[in-house]
């Protein structure tokens, strides 16, 4: 070994995988005691306070590292370790129980420390139990002010069934006087009151940088009339997620916004929100991917939210994507955004991707409208199969009718039943044919043309998806 060089051992060392076998290599001579602790080793690897040994030993000896994740409350010595570490981290994962005060001090004391050491880019961090949280706004002014950050999610625990607690109806303040240097790129948080000022800094500060935001499904948020004409100031905006805001008509003018992402809550939907959402969706020329999503589901086109299918169908539309989900347990028979969406089919000359999550029990309602002459550019469609099994409607007469007029399409189908069981099996199963499906538990994806025709998707084994070829 005295002979090898340090990049070699360098190169040996990096591949060991638990933090104690390293440290174990340290022990044999001086100059595996100082290569063990180059920066090369440590820098892709990760600590977690949860795991059963001790991570005080690689706080205080290793330089860096690729990720920290920390709950808090942790035990004392961790806790001490955290704060006081000379291991710069470029992610920081923290889930802290903001119910004891000292949780949110001691989470910003690790946010500062590691915003020192000069490597932090993304910090990601859930707050759990608002019972008692005084010190968050102390807490959010330090994420604020944090420099470098890329990439800041901050999660909102409230708890589930009895043990949910609301949050706080007071905004939580941003505290001092703050200057930050414009660096993220994606920004997520759930907006509701108490996180509006914070929300609303981010926006403004980081305006120039920002490429991303989420701002979550809170149907509180729907009242906050200050957050789309900040947003209108994002200058790099290209992907949205949020619910319906009043004044989101002026995000047409955001010529780099290419992906839009609309929670649509139906029990408390403003009708003035709404038509600004509509006349964004009829105006935005550079929208490329939309995603419409109901909760709750949609039961009639007279309902407040329906027009905002038929709003893309302007003219102008370059949409490529088009994902709805209008899905509610118990109302499989009822589909109303089914029609609005063939409708709206040859006003959308650029569609190449429709995701359908509706009651349909069958996915023949959409496919048999589907033609070239209607939507000439689609190429993939994705659909529920709620009755019966994949493999009977695989014989079915709409499959064929589908592929032979549409013959570069794609058809995915998320399913109840691949095929029937054993001791209740329908025509098709008992024919015992397509045992590639059967062996199956992926959602299977259809086509039909020549495999070694020039396509979009991708049909090799090493695909993400399961391809079935079904030739004419």
């Amino acid at each position: 070994m005295e002979m090898l060089p340090d990049d070699v051992l360098l190169m040996v060392l990096k591949e060991l995988k638990e933090a104690a076998d390293i440290f174990a290599c340290r022990l044999v001579c001086k100059r595996l005691a100082a290569v063990a602790l180059d920066p090369y080793v440590w820098r892709g690897r990760a600590v977690n306070s949860t795991e059963p040994y001790c991570a005080c030993p690689v706080l205080r000896l290793v330089p860096c590292l690729e990720q920290v994740h920390i709950n808090l409350p942790a035990e004392r010595c961790r806790q001490w370790a955290y704060a006081s570490t000379r291991c710069a981290a470029a992610k920081l994962w923290m889930d802290v129980d903001v119910q004891d005060t000292s949780h949110a001090s001691h989470a910003a004391a690790i946010i500062c420390r590691q915003e020192m050491l000069g490597r932090l880019k993304q910090v990601v961090i859930q707050l759990v139990n608002f019972k008692m949280a005084t010190d968050v706004p102390m807490l959010l002014s330090t994420l604020a002010s944090t420099s470098r950050l890329e990439k800041l999610r901050v999660v909102l625990d409230t708890g589930t069934g009895d043990d949910q607690h609301p949050l706080p109806a007071t905004p939580a303040p941003i505290l001092g006087s703050i200057v930050v240097t414009p660096s993220l790129i994606k920004f997520h948080c759930k907006l509701c009151t108490f996180m509006e000022p914070f929300v609303k800094f981010i926006l403004f500060e980081h305006a120039v940088t920002l490429e991303r935001v989420n701002l979550g499904t809170s149907p509180s948020s729907l009242t906050l009339t200050s957050i789309a004409p900040l947003l209108t100031g994002v200058t790099n905006l290209s992907k949205l997620t949020c619910c319906c805001l009043p004044g989101m008509e002026a995000l047409a003018a955001c010529k780099a916004l290419a992906i839009l992402r609309l929670f649509v809550n139906t029990d408390i939907l403003d009708q003035h929100a709404v038509a600004g959402v509509a006349e964004l969706l009829r105006r935005a020329e550079h929208l490329r991917e939309v995603s419409l999503e109901y909760e709750p589901a949609l039961l009639s086109v007279a309902e407040v939210g329906a027009e905002l299918v038929p709003a893309l169908a302007s003219g102008r539309s370059r949409v490529e994507t088009l994902f709805i989900t209008n899905f509610e347990p118990g109302q499989e028979e009822n589909f109303p955004l089914l029609q609005p969406v063939v409708s709206a089919l040859p006003s959308l000359p650029a569609l190449r991707h429709l995701r359908m999550d509706e009651n349909t029990d069958s996915p023949d309602e959409l496919l048999l409208f589907i033609r070239p002459d209607v939507a000439p550019a689609l190429q993939r469609v994705d659909l529920n199969l709620l009755e019966g099994c994949v493999h009977s409607w695989l014989h079915g007469d709409t499959v064929k009718t589908v592929f032979s007029a549409n013959p570069l399409l794609h058809i995915s189908l998320e399913y109840v039943n691949l095929v029937c069981d054993d001791d209740k099996r329908c025509q098709a199963c008992e024919l015992d044919c397509h045992g590639e499906l059967r062996d199956s538990v992926f959602v299977p994806y259809f086509f039909s043309h020549d495999p070694k025709d020039e396509c979009s998707e991708d049909h090799s084994s090493d695909s993400s998806n399961r391809w079935f070829h079904l030739p004419l």
